[in-house]
């Protein structure tokens, strides 16, 4: 299959290429036509995508490029180390008072003993067997 097509898609667009030209040489004023229905059709068709894209996800028709797309943001959010916690509606800041933080003790860390015996034993079988390549 895929041989045949390798010579039917050159063909194919050699032929077009072949009518293009014939057109545009003894009919310009249709060429032009066409060509310009098909910009239309393919401007028609883009529009009428990004209008079920942007009833589908909530975004705007023409979107302005002015700061980062929902996905970056997203992947900066996912990417983030810092967590960000929004403060209790009882906390009072006073910005007059230094607020002195007490340092965290580091946990000690427990160093795990080496066995020094394996749990393996040797199971018994046939091991000159060769595998059967055709099952990998």
């Amino acid at each position: 299959m895929r041989s045949i097509m390798k010579y039917i898609v050159p063909g194919v667009l050699v032929l077009a290429f072949i009518g293009l030209g014939y057109e545009l040489i003894f009919n310009p004023l249709g060429f032009l036509t066409r060509i310009l229905m098909i910009v239309g059709f393919v401007a028609l068709f883009f529009l009428i995508y990004r209008w079920f894209m942007s009833r589908r996800y909530g975004t705007p028709l023409f979107p302005s490029q002015s700061g980062p797309s929902r996905a970056q943001l997203q992947k900066a959010k996912r990417t983030s180390t810092q967590r960000h916690t929004s403060a209790s509606p009882t906390t009072v800041l006073r910005p007059n008072k230094k607020i002195t933080t007490v340092p965290k003790k580091r946990p000690v860390r427990v160093v795990k003993k080496r066995r020094e015996n394996h749990n393996l034993t040797v199971i018994e079988g046939k091991k000159n067997k060769k595998k059967n390549r055709a099952f990998f």
